[in-house]
C-alpha cells in the first residue's frame, strides 16, 4: 500500500513530456547532445579547400605589348616586392661565424671563357663539349635546379669591356659564361685554349647580349674522329632566348 502511494506521488510530482517544465529541464540535455554531435562531424568531415576566383583581359597584342598610351602596363607587371636584411657592418663582412654569407653572394658573379666560333662547334678535338654541356643540362634536370650557364655568340661586353683581351680572340667567337666558378675551371682545363674572364656582378642581361647570332660554321673537309660529327645547330639549346 505504502509502495502504492509513493508511486502515484512520483506519476503527481513529476512533469510531463509535453509540459514546459519538462523541456526546460531538458534542454540542457539536447543541447549537449547537439554539440557533441557536431564535434563527431566536424572530424569526419573532409576539409574545405580554399576557392579562388580568376578573371582576365584579353586584348590584341599590339594593345598590350606596343601601345605607346598602355606603357604604363609594363611599369605594373614589372612592381616587385623587396625586403631587407639590416645588421652593422663588422657583422655583415668580418664576422668569422658569417663567412657563408660570402659564398652566397659570390654566386651571383658571372665567368666566361672566350674563344673563336670554329673551335668551340667545329675543332674536331673538340667535339665532346656538346656532349658535356648536355650532361650538365641533364644533371640539372634531374637535381630540379635552374640552368646556370649559356653559349653566347658574340658578346657585346667583350669589345665593349675588355678591348684588350678582345684583341686575342679571333672572330666570330663566343663565350661560354655560366655563375659557377669552379665549373668554369674544370672547363677551361679541359678546354685549354680559351680566355678565361671573371665578369664580376656584371648583370645577367648584359651578360648574355649577343652581338650577333652564330655564323653557320662550314664543317671540315676531313673528319679524322672514329665517329660521326654531331649534326649542325646543336648548340641552338644552349643559346639565349
Amino acid at each position: 500500500m505504502a509502495a502504492m502511494q509513493i508511486s502515484n506521488t512520483m506519476a503527481m510530482t513529476a512533469p510531463r513530456r509535453s509540459s514546459p517544465a519538462f523541456r526546460s529541464a531538458m534542454a540542457p540535455k539536447v543541447a549537449l547532445r547537439k554539440t557533441v554531435a557536431r564535434a563527431a562531424a566536424a572530424k569526419t568531415a573532409p576539409a574545405k579547400t580554399e576557392q579562388k576566383e580568376w578573371y582576365a583581359l584579353a586584348a590584341d597584342q599590339e594593345l598590350f605589348l606596343n601601345d605607346v598610351q598602355n606603357e604604363a602596363i609594363v611599369e605594373q607587371l614589372l612592381e616587385r616586392e623587396w625586403y631587407a636584411l639590416v645588421a652593422n657592418q663588422e657583422f655583415f663582412f668580418n664576422d668569422v661565424q658569417n663567412e657563408a654569407i660570402v659564398a652566397q653572394l659570390r654566386e651571383r658573379e658571372w665567368y666566361a671563357l672566350v674563344a673563336n666560333q670554329e673551335f668551340f662547334f667545329n675543332d674536331v678535338q673538340n667535339e665532346a663539349i656538346a656532349e658535356q654541356l648536355r650532361e650538365r643540362v641533364r644533371f640539372f634536370n634531374e637535381q630540379e635546379m635552374e640552368n646556370d650557364f649559356y653559349l653566347v655568340p658574340n658578346p657585346v661586353w667583350l669589345d665593349a669591356k675588355y678591348p684588350a683581351q678582345a684583341k686575342q680572340v679571333q672572330r666570330p667567337c663566343v663565350a661560354l659564361v655560366s655563375t659557377d666558378k669552379d665549373w668554369i675551371i674544370f672547363m677551361k682545363l679541359r678546354l685549354d685554349r680559351v680566355l678565361k674572364i671573371d665578369l664580376g656582378d656584371m648583370d645577367t642581361v648584359e651578360v648574355l647580349k649577343a652581338g650577333s647570332a652564330v655564323v653557320d660554321p662550314v664543317s671540315p673537309e676531313k673528319w679524322t674522329a672514329p665517329y660521326a660529327p654531331y649534326s649542325k645547330g646543336w648548340w641552338d639549346a644552349f643559346v639565349p632566348k
